[in-house]
């Protein structure tokens, strides 16, 4: 292919000068590597021409941005690859605070790729991709998924992946865990791997509670009120992003509701107060779901534009059995709640076991058809996306289902708190590639 880099640049952000745009000649490539300048803060840029194209000309056009998309498109992303690697292994190379591994799960809608990034241990120093399974990229058609999106063709994507883990001395897993969009597929692929990248290179205590980070966010004192009175319920929550829990109140009615949410404050480091009456004499549908809208508008308060955040983040919970809970959440303004919670809700009718009808007479219980409806109602209300993933371990004690469900509002917690923690890096501009969050 007649054709090679022009000009590139991959450097962190904060010594970035002047980076050159992104063009590859496939316009969809070029989106994809633009994550790396939102997700991963690394300045990026790149222009590949052929030998006789005139590099003045304008790249604002279809037919320019998409000048290479007759070619062969597998070595013309080997060739992106390698060049992009190279230059991020003088990054590497330079970065003082390189852990050995990163995982990161991202979540694109209903998509979810987790990327694993470690160092090179062999002697040539050179990187790999160790594992790749995005294929098929989405549902339609369903016996192949899609040949194309945009421009790129979908079989020569794993060529870049290669190329750029060989010449960056990185070792790369990318894992589809779910996905039905090919686009939301490969976008979440990226962004994945550009928020491990990041994670790779920053000190390991960046987000910890007391960081520089965590002491910024409190200072904030974002704050979310919700009163609302029904036939049905009448509601007063009060949400604090304040870095401590021990001011936490619930009172619904339902015990384990209450459970639930105290449990998801003090993992999130905030303040909750909530006072609930409700038609628990119907049933635990109502207190239950309205509960949970009020919890999410008080975060759509609280979190506001949310410009400046660090955005994305996944937490996770290990029961004592081995099992382990992971909600991967994206303050995305794009409500998606996907999960795998069914087969441990599917084990009885309520979250706590009711063996002894005596115990349980005068106690409001949480059905388990209400508790993932409260997930989602939580999750649509505070315009998030989010993830449950629960792994079990092979031990042959099996978790509680009380014990699954309070696992997720831990690890729901986690992730919320680094979520709606300020990154001071990005000085309040929104952390997308298209400079804006969904409306």
């Amino acid at each position: 292919m007649p054709c090679h880099v022009q000009a590139i640049q991959v450097v962190d952000q904060s010594k970035a000068d002047k980076v050159p745009n992104i063009s590859t000649g496939i316009g969809f490539l070029d989106h994809m590597i633009d994550q790396w300048n939102s997700h991963a803060q690394v300045g990026v840029g790149i222009h590949v021409i052929e030998a006789d194209e005139d590099d003045s000309k304008d790249n604002s056009n279809d037919s320019v941005q998409n000048r290479f998309a007759g070619k062969n498109q597998v070595e013309l992303l080997t060739i992106v690859g390698n060049a992009l690697g190279s230059e991020l292994k003088k990054v590497l190379q330079s970065n003082h605070h390189s852990n050995q591994e990163s995982k990161f799960s991202c979540p694109l809608d209903e998509a979810l790729v987790t990327c694993v990034l470690s160092s090179s241990n062999t002697k040539s120093d050179k990187g790999s991709l160790v594992f790749y399974n995005l294929a098929p990229y989405g549902i339609y058609p369903s016996a192949t998924g899609r040949t194309k999106i945009g421009k790129l063709e979908t079989f020569a994507i794993e060529s870049f992946w290669k190329a750029l883990a060989e010449s960056s001395t990185l070792c790369i897993s990318l894992t589809k865990l779910r996905g039905d969009n090919a686009h939301h597929i490969v976008e979440s692929s990226f962004k994945a791997f550009s928020r491990a990248l990041r994670n790779y290179l920053d000190p390991p205590d960046l987000w910890e509670p007391q960081s520089a980070n965590d002491e910024a966010s409190i200072r904030q004192q974002r704050e979310g009120k919700v009163e609302r009175k029904t036939k049905e319920t009448s509601i007063s929550v009060n949400l604090l992003l304040n870095g401590c829990s021990k001011s936490t109140h619930v009172e619904t009615g339902i015990p384990l509701l209450n459970a639930f949410y105290t449990t998801l404050a003090q993992e999130a480091h905030m303040t909750l107060q909530i006072d609930c009456q409700g038609d628990l004499w119907v049933d635990d549908h109502h207190t239950a779901e309205d509960v949970s809208i009020a919890i999410g508008q008080c975060l759509t308060q609280a979190l506001g534009s949310k410009a400046g955040l660090n955005r994305m983040w996944v937490g996770r919970a290990l029961l004592e059995d081995g099992t382990t809970v992971e909600v991967t959440m994206d303050l995305s303004n794009r409500p998606c709640f996907v999960h795998n919670l069914h087969e441990t809700l599917g084990r009885q009718e309520y979250v706590e076991e009711t063996a002894d009808d005596d115990e349980f007479a005068n106690k409001s219980l949480l059905s388990c058809e209400m508790l993932e409806h409260c997930l989602d109602s939580l999750v649509m209300n505070g315009r998030m996306t989010v993830h449950v993933v629960v792994v079990k371990s092979s031990t042959a004690n099996e978790s509680s289902v009380a014990d699954v469900v309070l696992g997720t509002a831990q690890a729901f917690g986690r992730a919320l708190r680094v979520c709606a923690m300020v990154d001071q890096r990005r000085a309040g501009t929104t952390a997308s590639s298209k400079g804006t969050l969904s409306v």
